[in-house]
């Protein structure tokens, strides 16, 4: 069951990846290996990190403390993911006009103005124009799609999992949704995929958090 919870949480983490992912193969523009590795590697180290100062925490607590406690903290976290992704959605949606060309996706998952600026028109994260992702360009992406990491990681290590198993999966879950959003985004440009998904990692959270308090 420990697995299943670590490989939900993987994905709760990177479903974003897919949209992101999605955006680039849409506008054609190239994530070179070493830069999505750069992206993944982050996305792992700050879980890694997180979990890391949430073990030093947990140390002070009784097993059963420590576990309803990460769980209340999952459980929040997917509830302020859930609320700003279907406010924003709904926004976006009410105020949608059919004659601006240049809006990719009308989601938005994380709360920082690069990652929205990605979604809406992807080659912003191209700073150089080169429709290609640099190394150094890759590191500021990579920093704010971490940002969720972050306090999920946190709350994670208060269950018990293993930092470097953790870290690993959600790596790899990065690696392996980026590329089928860049695969869904050349193919079929489809948008309405990632409309649909956008709610699914604050409800993945939301849920494991429920299980570990209860």
């Amino acid at each position: 069951m420990e697995l299943i919870t670590l490989i939900l949480f993987a994905i709760a983490l990177n479903l974003d990846s897919i949209a992101v992912g999605t955006a680039y193969g849409v506008r054609g523009i190239k994530l070179p290996l070493t830069s999505l590795l750069i992206i993944s590697g982050m996305s792992a180290g700050a879980v890694a990190l997180s979990m890391a100062a949430g073990g030093l925490v947990a140390d002070f607590l009784s097993p059963g403390a420590a576990h309803r406690l990460g769980g209340i903290i999952l459980f929040l976290i997917g509830l302020w993911i859930l609320y700003h992704s279907v406010s924003e959605t709904r926004g976006k949606g009410d105020n949608q006009e059919e004659d601006h060309p240049k809006t990719i996706l009308q989601i938005r998952i994380k709360n920082m103005g690069l990652v929205i600026n990605v979604l809406r028109e992807p080659h912003q994260a191209d700073l150089d124009r080169s429709g290609e992702i640099s190394s150094g360009e890759a590191v500021l992406l990579g920093a704010a799609l971490a940002v969720d990491a972050l306090g999920a990681g946190f709350a994670v290590s208060m269950l018990g999992f293993s930092i470097v198993s953790t870290a690993l999966v959600v790596g790899l879950g990065h690696i392996i949704t980026t590329c089928a959003g860049m695969y869904i985004g050349r193919r079929a440009g489809a948008t309405a995929l990632c409309r649909q998904i956008v709610t699914l990692p604050g409800c993945i959270l939301i849920a494991l958090g429920l299980y570990k308090i209860y």
